[in-house]
């Protein structure tokens, strides 16, 4: 559409492969979908889906946010929880299998930073700021803080059983990393061709504040009880339209900007979230 070429065949793909997987792969009740379905035999589902399963839905948009939140509890419920403990680390940190199936066997069912922080960006992206911090909390913690390579983003951690830190040269954590912090920490979502910039961050309940500095943009986030501002600078050109979406914290919510009350908008597909179209101004207060 954007190269103003017919697309029809293009979107037609995509809405099959979205109703096959609701068709076939769905699991109600499981609340997940699953990891394939045999060719052949009697064509069963094999119900025991892995979190590049969970996690790749999400990030396509595939999911609505019912069956998002669904699948954070069959991720809770069915995938190992590996604590993360030692000396000098916090209590209660975990980081998770790659799936629950056994026997142990390269690929399948390792302890991989990417698998968990790409896990973490999904648990942002379906609201549970909460969890999803937690996770990337441990991992960094497993990898950087108590591995052999200190400070590094690497592949394997050493809970994985049998080859503890191995590749840990390979940068397969660095790039989700970077997304799950700018895109679900902070909550900065550009999408250039379409002329706009998503900020829905997605910072713990009991953060106060928080600060992004990055060539683009600057975030800067104050919270008291009954007042959150947000303090933005925008770099991006040309100039997108900046859609600020934050969570209800109380029934009535008034919003202003640069001290100028403006209009707040419930989000259609989530009633739980409001949004404030920004200025197209490079910094402006909420």
């Amino acid at each position: 559409r954007l190269l103003e070429k017919d697309a029809t065949a293009y979107e037609r793909e995509a809405e099959l492969i979205a109703r096959g997987m609701r068709e076939l792969l769905w699991m109600p009740e499981k609340g997940m979908f699953a990891e394939y379905k045999d060719l052949l035999g009697l064509q069963r589902v094999h119900p025991s889906a892995a979190l590049w399963t969970f996690y790749h839905t999400i990030d396509s948009e595939v999911s609505t946010a019912e069956e998002a939140l669904q699948m954070t509890h069959y991720v809770d419920r069915e995938i190992p929880h590996l604590p993360v403990s030692g000396p000098g680390v916090p209590e209660n940190l975990h980081v998770l299998s790659s799936s629950n199936w056994m026997p142990y066997t390269w690929s399948i069912n390792n302890v991989v930073m990417g698998e968990n922080i790409h896990t973490a960006l999904a648990f942002w992206q379906a609201g549970h700021a909460d969890d999803a911090f937690l996770l990337t909390k441990s991992s960094l913690i497993a990898s950087m803080f108590m591995g052999i390579s200190p400070g590094n983003v690497g592949t394997l951690n050493y809970l994985d059983v049998y080859r503890r830190e191995a590749q840990r040269d390979f940068g397969d954590g660095s790039g989700v990393t970077s997304r799950a912090i700018v895109e679900g920490l902070f909550g900065i979502k550009p999408d250039m061709l379409a002329g706009e910039l998503v900020i829905f961050p997605g910072f713990p309940s009991e953060w106060k504040h928080a600060n992004l500095h990055h060539p683009d943009i600057d975030l800067d986030f104050q919270r008291t009880e009954e007042v959150a501002r947000f303090k933005i600078t925008n770099r991006l050109s040309p100039t997108p339209v900046i859609r600020l979406r934050i969570r209800k914290r109380t029934e009535t919510t008034l919003v202003s900007i640069n001290g100028h009350p403006v209009e707040v908008r419930t989000v259609a597909s989530n009633p739980s979230l409001i949004e404030i179209v920004c200025p197209q101004t490079q910094s402006f207060e909420v």
